[in-house]
């Protein structure tokens, strides 16, 4: 699983909690850093902040979504503008919107369900570095 935000606090305060239920969390501060993550890890899930400096969330799963089209890609924030959202889920780049602050059970209850509609096997690696985790 892949977190993407720039707020230190915030990566670490999910990483922590998404470790209890068993994820190998790879945590990114910036965009650039997320891409460097995808390209020698298999991600299955990725939980990526809107507000970034020099990429927002969305044009960052966007790019996601065409390089790497198996992940589950969802976005956490603060800013509930609904045609944003609404425009990002219908152009295939997010299959998920969830609001800062989060409800903890709520987001661990949907990311597991993620991981079990995630398209990647987790046994089997078609990654071109050949990594399963």
């Amino acid at each position: 699983m892949l977190i993407v935000d720039n707020d230190p606090v915030v990566l670490m305060v999910l990483s922590r909690l998404l470790r209890l239920d068993g994820y190998h969390v790879l945590a990114a501060s910036t965009a650039a850093e997320g891409f460097e993550f995808l390209a020698t890890n298999l991600v299955q899930v990725i939980l990526c902040d809107q507000c970034m400096p020099n990429m927002t969330g969305i044009e960052f799963m966007e790019s996601v979504k065409d390089m790497y089209p198996a992940t589950f890609r969802i976005i956490l924030s603060a800013n509930t503008d609904l045609q944003m959202v609404l425009d990002a889920v219908n152009s295939g780049a997010i299959y998920r919107f969830y609001t800062k602050p989060w409800n903890s059970k709520v987001l661990r209850e949907n990311i597991r369900e993620a991981f079990s509609q995630c398209a990647i096997p987790a046994a089997k690696s078609d990654h071109p570095l050949g990594v399963t985790h």
